[in-house]
């Protein structure tokens, strides 16, 4: 069967707008980068915690706020330089976090 009626194979107007969508996905994911390893930064140095500590934390604040990731490090960033308080649901997720984190450090 000639490839062009194989119905398996999809078809380039799908195959290019499937591209773009990851393309478009991994330009966010480059852009977010940088806000993403500043909060991990930050938590490190107030918490006193590792890297992998400080993304877990940020993983596990996203989950509890419902927010993206990308969001929650912008915020955190945006805030802590300048002593701006966490928007609410941030603040309290990053709390209950920590003392989580301090908790496990302090059984080990």
């Amino acid at each position: 069967m000639p490839d062009d009626l194989d119905p398996s194979r999809p078809d380039e107007a799908s195959r290019e707008s499937e591209l773009l969508e990851r393309v478009a996905q991994l330009e966010t994911a480059l852009r977010s980068r940088p806000a993403i390893e500043q909060a991990k930064g930050m938590i490190m140095v107030v918490h006193r915690c590792d890297d992998e500590q400080a993304f877990r934390v940020l993983i596990a604040v996203s989950q509890s706020c419902n927010r993206k990731l990308r969001e929650v490090a912008a915020e955190i960033v945006a805030a802590l330089p300048v002593d701006k308080p966490l928007p609410p649901d941030i603040a309290v997720a990053l709390d209950n976090e920590v003392r989580r984190l301090q908790a496990g450090n302090a059984a080990h």
